[in-house]
């Protein structure tokens, strides 16, 4: 008698073909229990059997209903079943459930080695952490029971043919006690009756008994999970946990390790703020995030603020980001030139609010309770404004077509207007404005205005331009617009007003011959604004100055002033 092993399948012909091998058998419903495989036997709720000796293949065994009773405490149903001795391999057709210690596996088919404490899933497949209270769906799934020759149990599920992926709810903090190692079996008499009666008992609803336990939902390609404390997931890796959702090539936990690594197209959303990179690692002591590390092309948006930088690092508390710093990545001097494609190593950071653009070689952001408070920049430090382009024009050379600030150091701070339950909570009373600028070491700024002409049109004549420099610079901001300006140190400044002088058909100048032409170096107060005043002198004091009244006013010594009642500055 020939007898072919069937091939996996999920469909009623593969049970069709069960049941006609069980057909052709002697029915021995009231045969005692024999050994089924090495180490297993056939328990209560066992209904047909027949056993044949194949010459070279050992004996084969055909069941209907089997409940496989295993020394090492594993209990399994199905619908029918071939036992194959010599391969200790059990070959479970419909309404597989498999139990042991730890773990209760359901499943169309699968397959299971005794001696090699190995079981093989197909089709519907759902499995349950009993301890801990972990569960996976969907996909093909091989387990790897913990055994003398095994210290880990293992868990691999694939995406099976019907293209649904695996999906995993993991608790992966270790339990406080394991189970008592000496408990009864499940009752085994109920679980073969209901399993007689064709039916599959109800997954299991219970959760785990720490409640404030929080899972991980994990969705991919391949899961694999060692133990309760590792877990690795690849291919459109996505990842939620309470208020963090993560999506990457690959990720991988390790409880040990108290750390989550997303590899490739990495991207981790948390509740004000989206961070990318091409590696984000979260480190997790006790399971909650406390830090993030956001390497290679790293970028962080959040509300009205977004960070460019090649190393990102965020600081949490309670789940809320607290501080950000943004930096180039280090690198070893010694190390080789660096390619067109590692330059983004080494370039600096980027933060930009609105209208309003910062750049330095280290960035930091302060943000208690994930509010935005102060940005510090240091290293050649630069800010700058476009929110008010709407005054150049097209012959405005390049280092004026901008508001900015300079310093070795430049500190932001921003302010939230508190919500006005009479608006709505979208409107522009909600959003974070820009209240100061402070430029330290070697400060220097250029804002640009409307000229004092009151005949002029902004964005068809040039706006005036009011440059400064200082020991430091202090830009008080009020609605968007600068309120005033304070020089510490050393102080010069200059006012350029644009030249009102009219120009005839051959396009030639015609000077006053009332007015004298400019000094390059000074003009006199009162000048009618034409050509460079300089309304600054240096200083001597080190004591701070603020801008005061316009070009037509007496000069004030050791002040830079700008035109009465107009406002200058970046909006953000």
């Amino acid at each position: 008698m020939l007898v072919r092993t069937p091939t996996r399948s999920r469909s009623a012909p593969g049970r069709l073909v069960a049941a006609a091998l069980l057909v052709g058998v002697t029915l021995l419903a009231s045969a005692p229990a024999v050994v089924a495989q090495g180490g297993c036997q056939f328990g209560a709720g066992t209904r047909d059997m027949n056993s044949v000796e194949i010459p070279g293949a050992g004996r084969v065994t055909y069941v209907g209903s089997p409940h496989f009773v295993c020394s090492d405490g594993v209990h399994i149903w199905a619908d029918s079943a071939v036992a194959y001795s010599a391969q200790n391999m059990s070959l479970l057709l419909g309404s597989v459930r498999y139990l042991d210690r730890s773990r209760e596996l359901r499943a169309d088919e699968a397959r299971y080695f005794s001696q090699a404490a190995r079981i093989q899933a197909y089709g519907n497949v759902f499995v349950r952490d009993t301890v801990q209270g972990s569960e996976i769906e969907n996909g093909d799934l091989i387990y790897l029971r913990k055994a003398s020759f095994r210290e880990q149990e293992q868990i691999t599920v694939t995406t099976g043919p019907d293209g649904v992926r695996p999906r995993a709810r993991l608790y992966m903090k270790p339990a406080a006690a394991a189970p008592d190692s000496t408990s009864p079996a499940p009752d085994s008499a109920a679980a073969g009756d209901t399993a007689a009666a064709g039916l599959a008992p109800a997954r299991p609803t219970t959760e785990p008994a720490d409640t404030a336990k929080v899972p991980y939902l994990v969705v991919g390609d391949r899961l694999f999970l060692q133990g309760d404390q590792y877990f690795l997931a690849s291919g459109n890796v996505e990842i939620q946990r309470d208020s963090l959702d993560a999506r990457a090539d690959t990720a991988e936990y390790d409880q040990i390790a108290a750390r989550m690594l997303l590899k490739g197209s990495a991207r981790l959303e948390g509740g004000t703020y989206t961070l990318w990179g091409r590696t984000i690692n979260l480190a997790m002591p006790g399971g909650e995030v406390s830090s993030v590390r956001a390497v290679r092309d790293g970028i962080l948006v959040g509300e009205d603020l977004r960070l460019e930088a090649p190393l990102l690092q965020l600081f949490l508390a309670d789940g809320a980001m607290e501080r950000l710093v943004a930096t180039p990545l280090p690198r070893d001097p010694a190390s080789p030139p660096l390619t067109a494609e590692d330059s983004s190593m080494v370039a600096r950071p980027v933060a930009e609010a609105e209208d309003f653009r910062l750049t330095a070689d280290s960035v930091e952001v302060l943000a208690p309770g994930e509010v935005l408070d102060r940005i510090f920049a240091a290293g050649s430090a630069r800010g700058a404004s476009s929110g008010r382009d709407s005054l150049n024009v097209p012959d405005l050379p390049e280092l004026a077509r901008t508001d900015w600030l300079e310093g070795d150091t430049i500190v932001a701070t921003f302010s939230k207007p508190e919500e006005n339950p009479d608006l709505p909570p979208d409107t522009a009373t909600d959003e974070y404005r820009l209240e100061e600028l402070v430029a330290r070491g070697s400060a220097r700024s250029l804002y640009r205005m409307a000229p004092s002409d009151s005949a002029s049109r902004p964005g068809v004549d040039a706006p005036a331009v009011h440059y400064v420099t200082g020991k430091a610079i202090r830009i008080v901001m009020a609605e968007g617009e600068v309120e005033r300006m304070e020089v510490d140190g050393p102080t010069r400044g200059w006012h350029l007003e644009p030249d009102t002088r009219k120009v005839v058909g051959d396009s030639v100048a015609v000077p006053d011959s009332t007015v004298p032409p400019p000094d390059t170096v000074s003009v006199r107060a009162g000048a009618a604004g034409r050509g460079m005043d300089e309304v600054g002198a240096t200083d001597r004091s080190g004591g701070g100055r603020e801008v005061g009244a316009g070009p037509g006013a007496a000069a004030l010594p050791g002040a830079v002033r700008k035109p009465r009642g107009r406002r200058s500055g970046s909006r953000r």
